[in-house]
């Protein structure tokens, strides 16, 4: 493992990116004999995971949160400090790094798509709000009202587009289409949560962990408490992928309403004291812990399915 500091003015660009291993070489540094840690930045860093990986390198995208907490607080902040730190943390836990690789061609596409869909369900909600807001004025414009609903048609259709290649780019692989199909057998759970649950995982290849997955999502409730005096009400972190959250919560809503055992459960939990958030976001903890059973068993789900103990099987 090589700590060193970047090159300072590479471009994120190809140019860049070729200044870069040019300045690796010059410190003898390879795939063979290095990890390269990164922050994770977003689409900013992508490109240039991509081309490392392209040349053998190993490459973790770490959570910024993360390797700040690995270190002591300090109110400096630069470049330079912040690219030691990066090194030092990938040193230190060097048996913790997990490493990045591309997605398929139709995750990435899906994922994309989802962006859009979720930006232009967003702008959908926004132009029905002003369109009330506007029928409800004294002074009534019909050329704005038709402007509104022209746009908000031209939302609809673009919906019903993507939705549709979404559908197509999970019926190209047949094992997506069938997990997918398995998913929503699960009462509550609608295709855009099956969808988002097959990105998230890596399409049902990684992250098949229901404890991990839940903390991930920022629905894992977290206790606040330190000695006799600092107890706060347990809350989960509300971090992670923030649609995917809605939609789990939106679900969990659903399954309460229409799963027998999920409704008995959430009125017994409500009578017992506990909040309705509290107990739709543990309902949400279970959808999770169903999905991943479902996810590595590529099997539907099956109503009262009870599992049975290894240990019970050996005594008989």
């Amino acid at each position: 493992m090589v700590k060193w500091n970047p090159l300072k003015n590479s471009t994120n660009n190809a140019n860049g990116f070729q200044s870069l291993l040019a300045e690796f070489q010059s410190h003898k540094i390879t795939a063979k004999n290095s990890i390269v840690c990164m922050e994770a930045t977003g689409v900013y860093g992508e490109s240039l995971a991509y081309f490392l990986v392209g040349k053998n390198f190993k490459v973790s995208i770490e959570n910024p949160y993360k390797i700040k907490r690995g270190f002591d607080i300090s109110p400096k902040k630069t470049d330079r400090i912040d690219s030691k730190r990066i090194a030092e943390y990938a040193l230190r836990f060097i048996d913790e790094l997990t490493f990045w690789s591309p997605r398929t061609e139709i995750l990435e596409e899906i994922r994309i798509f989802l962006s859009q869909r979720e930006q232009i369900t967003k702008q959908k909600i926004s132009l029905n709000n002003a369109l009330k807001s506007l029928k409800k004025k004294f002074h009534q414009s019909e050329k704005a009202t038709n402007l509104y609903e022209e746009m908000i048609t031209s939302c609809t259709t673009k919906l019903k587009y993507i939705d549709k290649e979404i559908e197509a780019l999970i019926s190209s692989e047949p094992e997506y289409k069938q997990i997918i199909e398995n998913l929503k057998t699960v009462p509550g759970v609608g295709n855009m949560l099956a969808v988002h649950m097959m990105v998230v995982t890596e399409g049902f290849e990684s992250h098949l962990n229901a404890k991990e997955l839940c903390s991930y999502l920022g629905i894992v409730p977290l206790p606040y408490e330190s000695g006799k005096s600092v107890r706060r009400r347990t809350s989960s972190s509300g971090v992670g992928p923030s649609v995917l959250r809605k939609l789990l919560y939106l679900s969990s809503m659903t399954s309460r309403r229409y799963d027998e055992d999920m409704k008995k459960y959430f009125f017994r939990k409500v009578a017992e004291g506990k909040s309705k958030k509290l107990v739709l976001n543990n309902i949400a903890n279970k959808l999770i812990k169903i999905l991943v059973a479902l996810i590595t068993s590529k099997k539907p789900y099956i109503k009262n399915f009870l599992s049975i103990n290894p240990m019970l099987l050996k005594k008989t």
